[in-house]
């Protein structure tokens, strides 16, 4: 083969990968912007991740960075096999095949990602997705987002000096994004504010929703407002929950903190 073929040919190949790279990159792109605060495209990077990339299974929503590094090993695949391809024809314009192939790639994920979540069911894909519960209350609404936006590390944000439990009140003057004016109905309500090392522990455990802020008395229904996270996918959920319910939380938050710090002991029911 001459070498202004090969040439050709690799000059082919690179553009090719460059388009498919420069696709996961642009996710990366809104994903650091969605981190600085531009909430709104938290779905979107949500919806890649599960529907892209959801047939490499749970790593992917479990933590961002595996998803990245994940993302840019199969575009890198895809993108050298397409650019290969593409070069055996030697187009004149590299750029209009390759965004072809870009599309046919995505067709490919999805679809492979579609028959996954098809195989293992609903119940497969709920535990997959980990969607978060929701009372679809307005105020609860407005105080996750602000509890996430003060998380630093992905941890929920911890006051020092100050015990484990405190009331709500306490932690509402460091939720920036609150207006000066919120309350949140029901109540009164107490936040479990562990040190940073603990919550950091708790992380590397199994996926488990830990309750995070819950209302010290029960509703006319019996029940309790709980807002709980999920450490290793960074979702707050909000639900109503019965005594029992939250006793069992409360009681297995502390049993894993137990775990974590090697005896620390937690009384999450004063």
């Amino acid at each position: 083969m001459a070498p202004p073929v090969r040439s050709a040919i690799r000059k082919t190949i690179a553009q090719v990968l460059l388009v498919h790279l420069g696709f996961h990159a642009f996710w990366m792109l809104l994903y650091c912007v969605m981190l600085l605060g531009v909430f709104v495209l938290i779905p979107l990077v949500g919806w890649y991740n599960a529907f892209v990339l959801g047939f490499l299974g749970k790593s992917v929503l479990a933590s961002a960075t595996g998803a990245a590094v994940l993302g840019f090993a199969v575009f890198g695949v895809t993108g050298l096999l397409s650019g290969w391809v593409i070069s055996l024809f030697r187009p004149k314009l590299v750029w209009i095949p390759a965004l072809f192939s870009l599309f046919v790639t995505g067709v490919v994920l999805v679809s492979a990602t579609w028959m996954r979540y098809k195989y293992i069911g609903v119940a497969g894909l709920e535990t997959i997705l980990s969607f978060p519960a929701r009372t679809g209350r307005a105020d609860t609404d407005k105080l996750t987002w602000a509890i996430k936006a003060e998380s630093m590390e992905d941890l929920p944000p911890s006051l020092a000096g100050k015990d484990v439990l405190i009331p709500f009140s306490e932690l509402q003057p460091l939720l920036r994004l609150l207006p000066k004016d919120f309350q949140l109905e029901g109540g009164p309500y107490v936040y479990c504010n562990l040190p940073p090392r603990v919550w950091r522990g708790l992380k590397k455990d199994a996926a488990k929703k830990y309750p995070l802020l819950w209302s010290t008395q029960p509703d006319a229904t019996g029940k309790r407002l709980v807002v709980s996270v999920d450490l290793k996918t960074d979702q707050f959920s909000d639900e109503l929950v019965s005594e029992e319910a939250l006793a069992q939380m409360l009681n297995s938050l502390e049993n894993e903190a137990h775990k974590v710090t090697g005896g620390m002991s937690l009384n999450l029911r004063k």
